[in-house]
């Protein structure tokens, strides 16, 4: 985080590392290195995680901003990430994305690219409905608590 300072504050753009997957294949064709780093990227999901969660009232309405994950996500993009909203409202493209791309707009953010569907790629992914799990266990990493179904 401080070198991201330092860059903010020097002006010259910072090379993103992601330290915790040096090394390991991270993409569908099996890359390796700073090949495999310039294509990984971060999935945000937009209702309930970077949107609020409202009922559904059609694919025009979205919810108004969380202010800390559009915090986070602002810092993402200044660092270098590649970041992807991850939503499975874009399973209809055709109608989903014109709106989302509107709010993105509207809320100061970039045209990120929309997506319903995982890759190799993802280093992580941000989502109100995710339980995270021990690899290769099916166990919970946190304590079971009432909205896991254990």
């Amino acid at each position: 985080m401080f070198r991201f300072f330092m860059q903010a504050f020097s002006g010259k753009k910072l090379h993103v590392r992601v330290p915790h997957t040096k090394g390991l294949p991270l993409t569908d064709e099996n890359k390796f290195g700073e090949e495999a780093e310039s294509s990984q990227w971060i999935g945000v999901d937009l209702d309930g995680t970077l949107a609020e969660a409202v009922p559904w009232q059609g694919f025009e309405h979205i919810g108004k901003p969380v202010p800390n994950m559009m915090k986070r996500l602002k810092i993402w993009i200044e660092m270098g990430y590649r970041v992807k909203i991850v939503t499975a409202r874009a399973q209809d493209p055709t109608q989903a994305i014109p709106p989302i791309r509107k709010w993105l707009k509207k809320h100061g953010l970039p045209d990120l690219e929309i997506t319903n569907a995982k890759d190799m790629d993802m280093i992580e992914l941000w989502d109100d409905r995710c339980v995270q799990v021990i690899p290769n266990t099916g166990n919970p990493v946190g304590p079971a608590s009432d909205p896991y179904r254990t």
